[in-house]
């Protein structure tokens, strides 16, 4: 596979020299992959000078070395690239909230990202001064030309989009959804930049898309990435299990930015319990099976309340089943919000709720957001959510699909106010102890500041043999 895997690169790197991109840079490229051409004729380039020509015929075997310096920079600055795009998701909220906590510790971020669909990204991450460079799209090489031809073109245009910024970055921070950022790691290789991932899908989640391409991909990122990052140890355990080494290796979990969700919530109304749900309107979300639990809960308890908070393509149907369970009075839907009006709507809860089975949640920040603000959490045992909630002490965890489960667990909110203030406390403290933006940013810098070092020392180490062409017979 990995010989394969090989060809298949160079195969595709030749294409990428051909679309206008620097022969004199494969050097890079070999030094990052830690290829030996030693049989090879090969372009050099020594402390980032070209030194020209294949060797002639007969010239004895040299070694030069192959480097380059690294100027030292007070403000790290680093991109983050999402190669993926589903619209506005978790993915992106947790981008910005790391970039706003990076710019505040003095660091120089900027995101790079197809912006269809997601243009508040650029409006939101320009409020904190960081700027978003939008990636060449499909639509724009695909006229005309047959598809594959196309999809060629495309990742020719965005590995050199890439490539030229890099150029004025420090390090690559992938941002992978499943095994993701091809023209992410081929652009870091061409311009000798370190680069940081963190996996916002686990391996068993993106097992039925794993193609050949995939592979080569994750083939590129053990042979690359200088850290892989996961947000929690089930996760990276299956990483490990596929072959990224440990000292490769770390968990550093999403975050919340505690500067948007900041204090305690403030309930309006004590007359009402609310609960709010924030999710996209997606299967496997949970939204039937906590309207189905209000519904055996109303009854006893008539000052429950819900609040839905997120649109999506299963909206018709949630709306459908309010009115079927007669939840109308007591359910609200509030459709999409920006995100920087979160916090008001949930500082009116007091309880946030997730009963997720969704097959591609992994870590799902509106926990955080909730928890940031003192709602105890209620969450299913799927993926990462029992890294989140410390059940019975900042929450309650419930089997999966499971409305009685889910029930007991609202009841016993509304019905223990005590144990719902002692949540709301324990909750606060668990964000500010290791969730924060803050600290998370923190984590990421050691690991950028690592990476550079260890790339920088890699590079001007690195020795090629230049030995001469074989002789024609």
């Amino acid at each position: 596979m990995k010989l394969a895997g090989l060809a298949i690169f160079i195969a595709c790197f030749s294409g990428l020299i051909v679309g206008g991109l620097f022969l004199s840079d494969l050097t890079g490229v070999i030094a990052l992959l830690e290829i030996d051409f030693a049989d090879q004729p090969s372009f050099v380039r020594a402390d980032g000078v070209f030194l020209g020509q294949l060797a002639s015929v007969g010239l004895p075997a040299m070694r030069l070395t192959c480097g380059a310096r690294w100027e030292h920079r007070r403000a790290v600055r680093v991109l983050h690239y999402m190669g993926t795009n589903f619209g506005m998701t978790g993915v992106e909220t947790f981008i910005l909230q790391l970039v706003a906590a990076q710019k505040r510790r003095g660091f120089t971020p900027s995101i790079v990202m197809e912006l269809s669909n997601r243009l508040e990204v650029r409006r939101i991450a320009g409020e904190h001064g960081v700027v978003v460079h939008d990636l060449p799209k499909r639509e724009v090489v695909s006229r005309r030309v047959p598809r594959k031809v196309a999809t060629a073109m495309l990742r020719i245009r965005r590995v050199q989009a890439l490539y030229a910024l890099l150029k004025d970055n420090d390090v690559l921070h992938i941002q992978a959804v499943g095994l993701s950022g091809l023209d992410g790691f081929v652009a870091a290789a061409l311009a000798r930049k370190p680069v940081v991932v963190t996996h916002h899908g686990t391996l068993s989640w993106f097992a039925p898309q794993r193609d050949l391409l995939a592979e080569v991909t994750f083939w590129m990122e053990r042979r690359i990435a200088s850290r892989i990052v996961m947000p929690y140890e089930a996760a990276l355990a299956e990483m490990t299990a596929e072959g990224v080494p440990a000292d490769q290796s770390k968990v550093i979990p999403f975050c919340v930015d505690e500067e948007l969700f900041s204090g305690a919530s403030m309930p309006s109304a004590e007359d009402e319990f609310t609960l709010v749900l924030v999710a996209r309107m997606v299967a496997g979300k949970g939204h039937g099976e906590c309207l189905r639990a209000l519904a055996k809960l109303s009854p006893r308890y008539p000052k429950i309340r819900a609040v839905f908070i997120g649109d999506g393509p299963t909206r018709d149907e949630i709306e459908q089943e309010i009115d079927r369970l007669g939840l109308r009075k007591i359910v609200s839907c509030k459709g999409k919000v920006d995100h920087r009006e979160v916090p008001r709507l949930l500082r009116d809860a007091k309880v946030i709720v997730l009963p997720t089975y969704e097959p591609g949640e992994m870590y799902p920040l509106c926990l955080l957001e909730g928890m940031a603000l003192g709602l105890p959490a209620i969450g299913t045992r799927w993926s990462g959510v029992p890294d989140i909630i410390d059940d019975e002490v900042t929450g309650i965890i419930v089997e999966p699909k499971d409305e009685d489960g889910l029930a007991w667990a609202i009841e016993r909110f509304v019905a223990d106010p005590e144990f719902l203030a002692r949540a709301r406390e324990k909750s606060l403290a668990r964000i500010r102890s290791r969730f924060t933006a803050t600290i998370v940013a923190d984590s990421y810098a050691e690991l950028y500041r690592d990476a550079i070092a260890e790339r920088s020392h890699q590079l001007s180490s690195h020795e090629i043999r230049i030995r001469p062409p074989r002789k024609l017979s």
